[in-house]
């Protein structure tokens, strides 16, 4: 007898199981079917907006600027986030050209010669831009070494020393005239003084008091 109690009690719950899962079962096929629908939704939405990118920006399309996947997402879906990132990758070529040209002021100012330049950003998953670059310098007989360039620098420090200590002298000079022509005034102007008191002592009639 308890046998067949127990294989009853079993072959209920067997059936009850395959009740429930078979009632349940289409609504969890409808969630997982509507995930997979965001799913493919949102990649669609990334693979279109890269692609704009990439048509709109050499830099993207060079692979001059890498940019996080999931940054790039937000942007898909966040106009504002967007906009900030399409201002910063319309900014990589001004940036290039600075940076080109300070690297070819900074070559000729050692008496180098620049060979190649090159500029590259990496944007992370918060926006923040990161750039990198790298410059090459020619390393042949146009190259000056590091004695001649010290001494070059050593030559344009002693001619500007030397400009300064002219036009020390010169503000010297100009000094003295200015004291020595004060000097004359105040001499001329002593020697007036003393003339006129000749003149009045010649004129000075003494007064008799002997009566």
């Amino acid at each position: 007898m308890g046998m067949n109690i127990t294989n009853n009690y079993n072959s209920y719950n067997a059936n009850y199981a395959a009740a429930y899962s078979k009632k349940h079962a289409p609504a969890e096929k409808a969630e997982d079917t509507k995930s997979q629908s965001e799913a493919k939704t949102d990649k669609e939405t990334f693979k279109d907006y890269y692609s704009y990118l990439q048509n709109k920006y050499d830099c993207v399309k060079d692979g001059k600027v890498s940019i996080s996947g999931s940054y790039l997402k937000q942007c898909a879906k966040d106009p504002e986030k967007a906009k900030e990132l399409e201002e910063n990758l319309a900014y990589f070529k001004e940036s290039y050209e600075k940076g080109y040209q300070n690297a070819l002021n900074n070559a000729r100012a050692h008496g180098a010669k620049l060979i190649d330049y090159s500029e590259t950003w990496s944007i992370d998953n918060k926006g923040n831009v990161t750039m990198m670059a790298q410059t090459t310098l020619s390393s042949g007989k146009d190259v000056k070494g590091s004695k001649e360039i010290k001494k070059e620098q050593e030559e344009r420090l002693k001619k500007k020393k030397e400009k300064e200590r002219l036009e020390e002298k010169k503000k010297e000079e100009k000094l003295l005239r200015e004291n020595q022509q004060k000097e004359m005034m105040t001499v001329k102007k002593n020697e007036g003084l003393a003339g006129n008191a000749d003149i009045i002592n010649k004129n000075y009639i003494p007064f008799d008091v002997t009566g």
